[in-house]
């Protein structure tokens, strides 16, 4: 039974396929001589965040960085009537929260400047312990930042960010 792949560019938009080698047969039965491949599973990378307002700014659970004990969520916003209205990241849901130490949080290029990272290297993508974060809704109080390095991604990552393996990144590694 043929499946459709109508759905490839929607996995392909929203999350990752993994492939596994393996000869497929002809119409007639025959295996083929080349090996083809074939889509087997199907694991979602990019899942919805709900939308993160601290104060007057806006940002995500993975591209927050803070203690975790010191965030508190005052209010969840999940009616669907109320969030239609809402475009962007704000559609799959909101939450409201403050900070209990009441400490500044600062934006990817305030953090950049204040870990002195050269100017060349500040258009490098973004990642947060080895885990890409979008750098529009970076937020973080800069005392739960170790430091910031140039790294490369590892050959043996099962999760490719770049096929080219001489690319780097920008990693931000927390003091957790």
């Amino acid at each position: 039974m043929k499946k459709p792949l109508l759905l490839l560019p929607f996995f392909l938009l929203t999350g990752s396929f993994f492939c596994k080698a393996q000869s497929l047969p002809t119409p007639n039965g025959s295996p083929r001589p080349r090996m083809s491949l074939r889509i087997v599973g199907v694991r979602a990378s990019a899942h919805p965040e709900p939308l993160l307002l601290i104060g007057a700014q806006e940002t995500v659970l993975s591209a927050l960085i803070v203690h975790p004990k010191d965030l508190a969520i005052k209010e969840i916003y999940r009616n669907s009537t109320l969030l239609a209205s809402v475009e962007g990241q704000g559609k799959n849901g909101i939450l409201v929260g403050e900070l209990k130490s009441k400490r500044p949080l600062f934006r990817l290029e305030h953090v950049l400047e204040y870990f002195q990272v050269p100017h060349e290297k500040r258009s490098l993508r973004v990642l947060v312990n080895k885990q890409p974060v979008d750098p529009t809704l970076f937020l973080a109080d800069v005392q739960q930042i170790e430091k910031i390095e140039v790294t490369r991604q590892e050959l043996t990552n099962p999760v490719r960010l770049s096929w080219n393996e001489n690319e780097e990144y920008l990693n931000i590694v927390t003091a957790q």
